[in-house]
């Protein structure tokens, strides 16, 4: 039998600019992937890398060294909003120096028309027959050549791909499972599959088959409840899936798109699960059905979920529809300990709801909230901005629904326009515009423009409060939103709570070096970083660190910056001033993106913060110019 060749499977983290987040990277995905494989004949033909012991806290170029030192034949990479331009220009920079690497994708963010999967590469359907995918035949993936060695480069420059050479060789829409396993086959046998959610790309195209994928129950899908994926991460929470296969066709999502029909666990084996999971000292367990209630066992499931669950020592959280929710299913959710569910309600206008394909008695979905809350289970309110035919008196009626429930976790939610959905396919019909990169935010639509979108986010902040964390102080001796990992411009790296040292980093010479000559090109390999600037006359100095600012970014796009100028004294706000500016030329990232109301930037990828030396005194009136400065551009 040949050599067992390697896969290695990679899923990037979703980067938090919150400190006091503990983060959560959980590969749900990469387990049902290899559970799939085990279970089949072609398992045993590969072996599964360990997931890279850096993945989440690690920058881009040490993710690549690792990635190249391990010399997988296959990197299967699961793609979310969050994660895929950070994937996609790290898979470049490794099919760079592994070209024979076969990198295959999935996940939510694969889909039909993908701005950056399938830009301008026409995707087409295979004329059946299986085409031969040998080197040297139709161009497309093969195994690589185990006697290929990367030259391990210093310093590896990450671009994004172009768009007529991705770095994608197969694409999967929907359900990997079913599929991975053949696509490994096919690639042994420099073969190509033919089912029509399975692309391969060949001459600058992707061609997808014309057969369904096949089916299997849910059970075969999931990995075995012993796995070791099904435990809880450090706080105590686990995840669960029981049912596949959701009654609504919402318009902005793409989940009713991708999967016909229904398949669930069985009730006994939700309840070994959660025994088992329970034995492994779980506390939480949020159910990832996208409608619980929709279970075709439901309320049997509730009772297999009570037994396991007899002394209530976890607790469950569920997302579900409350327009079908009786007094009886709300008495059992609470007997069973479920402690929150979310519920979506989205609108208030029944034009609205029709146009996005929700329930339109909007009664019966208060009604559910209601019964709820009357058994002790907090719900999660769901409303959204930014949907077509929706006027200011929908959203005052909404934002006046959320309030008449202070006791709920209330979210007003901007609408995304996320690829494959028909929301989007139809965005020029029903006249929205969006951003054309993640997170997909709509920008205006046919009743509301950008401006007034911008208005309704500040007022939903006025009257519910901030859905997520701002920065709390950007001017001070004490940065509470401060990252642990800090470097200064040499490359020494400096303890989380180390005093300033002003001797240290103090000179022009150093401060116009972001790193030593004879160093690494870029101090530190955290995904999250902070790099502190100290010394006198800062402002002389302005053009050299925003060249460093500039630098670091340009070699580590992807990862999260926290510029941090420690001052001797009041430096002139046009420091500032000229140093923002600098960040505002920058290349855009998701998570600004993201935080950005229409018609305005707002930065928290890369933020601007002045810290101040203990025991001398600063005129207060330029810290709070300094604070507001900083506040009106930052996150």
């Amino acid at each position: 039998m040949p050599p067992r060749q390697q896969l290695l499977l990679l899923q990037l983290p979703r980067l938090d600019p919150d400190v006091t987040s503990p983060g959560e990277n959980v590969m749900l995905a990469a387990a049902c992937l290899q559970s799939a494989l085990a279970r089949s004949p072609e398992g045993r033909h590969w072996d599964a890398l360990p997931p890279l012991s850096v993945q989440d806290t690690a920058d881009n170029a040490t993710l690549i060294r690792s990635i190249l030192v391990q010399q997988p034949a296959v990197i299967g990479a699961t793609l979310y909003l969050w994660n895929i331009e950070r994937t996609l220009r790290l898979l470049a920079a490794i099919k760079q120096h592994l070209p024979a690497v076969t990198i295959v994708v999935g996940g939510p963010e694969v889909a039909h028309g993908h701005p950056l999967l399938f830009p301008l590469h026409p995707t087409v359907a295979a004329a059946g027959g299986r085409g031969n995918l040998a080197r040297g035949g139709s161009g497309g993936p093969a195994l690589p050549d185990r006697g290929h060695r990367p030259r391990l480069l210093h310093s590896l420059r990450l671009r994004a791909p172009a768009s007529d050479n991705s770095p994608v060789d197969i694409a999967v829409i929907g359900e990997g499972e079913v599929v991975f396993p053949g696509i490994l086959s096919a690639l042994r046998r420099h073969a190509r599959t033919h089912w029509r959610n399975v692309a391969w790309h060949d001459h600058n195209r992707f061609i997808f088959g014309t057969r369904p994928p096949p089916v299997h129950p849910l059970i075969d899908l999931l990995p075995p409840a012993d796995h070791p994926i099904l435990r809880p991460d450090a706080q105590g929470m686990a995840y669960l899936e029981t049912n596949r296969g959701c009654p609504m066709r919402c318009a902005f999502c793409c989940y009713n798109l991708r999967r016909k029909g229904w398949s669930s666990l069985p009730p006994r084996e939700v309840e070994r699960r959660i025994r088992i999971l329970r034995q492994r000292g779980t506390r939480e367990i949020r159910f990832v059905d996208p409608t619980f209630n929709a279970h075709p066992h439901f309320r049997t499931l509730l009772g297999a979920m009570r037994r396991a669950n007899s002394d209530r020592s976890i607790r469950f959280f569920v997302e579900l529809r409350a327009d079908t929710l009786t007094e009886q299913d709300a008495a059992q959710l609470a007997a069973a300990n479920v402690v929150e569910a979310e519920v979506g309600v989205q609108s208030t206008d029944p034009e609205v709801l029709r146009c996005i394909h929700r329930p339109t008695r909007l009664e019966r979905v208060l009604t559910g909230i209601e019964r709820l809350q009357r058994h002790g289970i907090r719900p999660t309110i769901d409303f959204m901005y930014g949907l077509p035919r929706q006027g200011m008196d929908d959203i005052q009626r909404s934002l006046r629904v959320l309030e008449s429930f202070p006791e709920a976790h209330q979210q007003f939610l901007p609408t995304l326009l996320l690829p494959g959905t028909e929301l989007r396919d139809r965005a020029k019909e029903l006249k929205l515009r969006a951003q054309p990169l993640p997170p997909y935010r709509v920008l205006s639509t046919d009743r509301l423009s950008a401006k007034q979108l911008a208005a309704i986010e500040s007022l939903a902040q006025e009257r519910l409060g901030g859905f997520d964390t701002p920065t709390r102080r950007f001017v001070g001796t004490k940065l509470p939103d401060l990252f642990k990992a800090r470097v200064i411009p040499d490359g020494r790296a400096r303890p989380p709570d180390a005093p300033v040292s002003v001797a240290a980093s103090r000179g022009r010479g150093r401060q116009q070096h972001c790193g030593g000559s004879g160093g690494p090109a870029l101090p530190g390999t955290a995904n999250r970083r902070a790099i502190i600037f100290s010394g006198e006359d800062l402002f002389a100095q302005r053009q050299a660190l925003a060249a460093c600012i500039r630098k670091v970014v340009r070699l580590e796009p992807d990862i999260l910056w926290q510029f941090v100028l420690e001052p001797e004294h009041e430096e002139p706000l046009d420091l500032l001033e000229f140093l923002t500016t600098t960040i505002r030329r920058l290349p855009a990232h998701w998570l600004d993106r993201l935080v950005s109301p229409p018609g305005k930037r707002r930065f928290v990828a890369r933020r601007l913060f002045v810290r101040l030396p203990h025991g001398r005194a600063f005129d207060r009136g330029w810290k709070d110019a300094a604070e507001s400065l900083l506040a009106e551009s930052f996150h």
